[in-house]
């Protein structure tokens, strides 16, 4: 199906074509005009007329704006859901909810003192969302506040990203560098640029009177860097930062092929006297799929990963899991919840699968078949069920783009092992200080205003820029 929209305004272009996707998931929606459906939102001053035509039938709608930005921008997405809720007859849990942090909605509502009835009735009648997504997100809202009020002001994080994998996933972007023989032979250039990098990121610490709780190494699949290279980032932080300051540092292990014992001893003697969370992440438990989605390895490499952790004492593992993968059914999700459980982790993190615009999956959509959002949404209130029945509490969210039925990520943990992490780079209330390939600084100010710094994606031109050298 080809879906064309079309605006006489930029003015809320983006909620516009991503509430158009959430309802028709896998369709190719395009600006311009034509195909099997076409929508125009044509704005006069504070009047917005909007039209939905189909080759038998034209809708139309026209409404008022208000001069709040933030309750137009809810009229806009009020009236173009009702119109594309009267067409496909159907609604979406999440309204027309388009950020990637709702949970930000839920905050300044619990400050104000708000009853639970109160923020429900504003989630619902402002948002569309509906009863039971209303009664998840405040009650992950309450558990990050509860986080968060634990931190004084002056706390801050700090990633370090290795967007560098052994194979790259059918549903990753391209901005994740596949293990290649050029890639292998930076590695002591990237490490050495993520370490010059780091120095100059010391002085803008200092400069803000920040102090780091939180280190998260990420990716990709940091450990491809060598445990040489890695030990030497590590030595670089703890010769600059306070450890008695450092709360929590999580390692994404990820891969079990990129698990080995010297990463873990070393890994394992910092845990002595820091908080190392561990990341294992089978994303399934189906070996079928796992060469589907173009993993190297079975779940029973996990299962020996995840002994092999434990041997070396670590108690604090989280593991991803994805629904919705191509080819996997109900029976083969519940499987993995079930095999996931079995492990024990601290921590388990439920993605939504989300079919990314540079990833090799949205190519080669045809050629798999997927669940219907209906059984992703069951499938989504069994796994809360099931979670918290073993012991797990909800207590981070966030959505991503393009997410099949427009749902959501949800981390579960055993209570004490929240990731901190998570909860800081969601609710935005502290500064993120990013080193790496694609890393994202954010600089928090007054009047909850934010200043993003962004790294090139590409590792050769990361290099060359931090290095100052031609590659």
């Amino acid at each position: 199906m080809k879906i064309t929209y079309f605006s006489n305004s930029q003015k809320f272009l983006y909620d516009f074509q991503h509430i158009i996707r959430a309802f028709y998931p896998g369709a190719e929606v395009k600006f311009g005009h034509g195909g099997d459906i076409h929508l125009e939102a044509y704005f006069e001053e504070m009047r917005v007329f909007l039209k939905l035509q189909t080759r038998d039938k034209t809708i139309q709608k026209d409404f008022i704006l208000v001069y709040d930005e933030h309750e137009s921008k809810r009229i806009f997405g009020r009236n173009l859901y009702d119109l594309l809720r009267q067409e496909t007859k159907k609604d979406l849990p999440w309204g027309i909810l388009t950020g990637i942090r709702p949970t930000k909605i839920v905050y300044p509502l619990l400050e104000q003192g708000l009853k639970e009835e109160e923020i429900y009735k504003f989630l619902q009648e402002g948002y569309y969302i509906s009863d039971k997504k209303s009664k998840l997100l405040l009650r992950v809202a309450r558990n990050e506040i509860n986080i968060l009020n634990k931190l004084e002001p002056s706390s801050a994080c700090l990633y370090i990203g290795i967007p560098i994998c052994p194979t790259k996933c059918l549903y990753c972007s391209f901005s994740c560098h596949e293990m290649t023989r050029q890639i292998k032979s930076l590695l002591g250039m990237y490490t050495d640029s993520i370490i010059c990098e780091l120095e100059k990121t010391y002085q803008k610490i200092d400069e803000n009177k920040n102090r780091i709780v939180a280190i998260y190494f990420g990716g990709g699949s940091p450990a491809v860097l060598g445990i040489e290279n890695i030990k030497k980032i590590f030595t670089n932080l703890f010769d600059n930062l306070e450890k008695n300051c450092i709360q929590e540092i999580t390692f994404e292990a990820g891969r079990p092929d990129t698990i080995s014992e010297d990463l873990l001893e070393y890994l394992a003697e910092l845990n002595r006297y820091l908080n190392i969370r561990l990341c294992i992440n089978p994303q399934t438990s189906n070996d079928n799929t796992l060469k589907i989605i173009g993993r190297n390895h079975t779940f029973e490499d996990i299962k020996k990963a995840f002994a092999l952790t434990q041997e070396y004492g670590f108690n604090n593992i989280n593991s991803d899991v994805i629904l919705g993968l191509p080819g996997e059914n109900e029976n083969d999700y519940k499987k993995t919840i079930d095999d996931v459980l079995k492990l024990s982790p601290a921590s388990i993190t439920v993605h939504t699968l989300s079919i990314k615009r540079a990833s090799l999956l949205r190519f080669k959509w045809n050629e798999y078949k997927f669940m219907d959002e209906e059984t992703v949404n069951n499938l989504l209130d069994w796994t809360q069920y099931v979670l918290e029945e073993h012991g797990y509490i909800p207590y981070y969210m966030y959505r991503q783009k393009n997410m099949i039925g427009n749902f959501e990520n949800v981390g579960y943990c055993k209570r004490g092992f929240e990731g901190l992490y998570n909860v800081m780079i969601m609710q935005e209330k502290h500064n993120i200080y990013a080193c790496g390939a694609k890393a994202v600084s954010k600089f928090v100010y007054e009047g909850d205003r934010i200043e993003r710094v962004f790294n090139p994606a590409d590792i050769k031109l990361y290099i060359s820029r931090i290095l100052n050298v031609d590659i």
